[in-house]
């Protein structure tokens, strides 16, 4: 079974979470940035659109910034060491 994704017309493997979280990122700023609006016409009425669920990719994004981190060492989020003294 292929790894390969499409994300955004970028071809990623997804066992290479920190490829993936750059795609995703590009994809939200395309999303916030209004580039990826489709417009249709009606005669005189315009319909502006956009095929987006923002909270999935926010999640998607915080799960593929674990995985970067994680495969790069680097602690995130609250795993962080507590160290208690006595």
């Amino acid at each position: 079974m292929s790894t390969m994704v499409m994300i955004g017309g970028v071809e990623v493997d997804i066992d290479k979470p920190c490829d993936v979280l750059r795609e995703l990122k590009k994809a939200q700023l395309v999303i916030a940035t209004g580039e990826s609006v489709a417009m249709t016409r009606f005669d005189q009425d315009e319909v502006r659109f956009t095929a987006a669920n923002g909270g999935h990719l926010e999640k998607l994004i915080s799960i593929y910034q674990r995985e970067c981190d994680k495969a790069n060492g680097r602690m995130s989020g609250r795993a962080r060491r507590v160290r208690w003294r006595s």
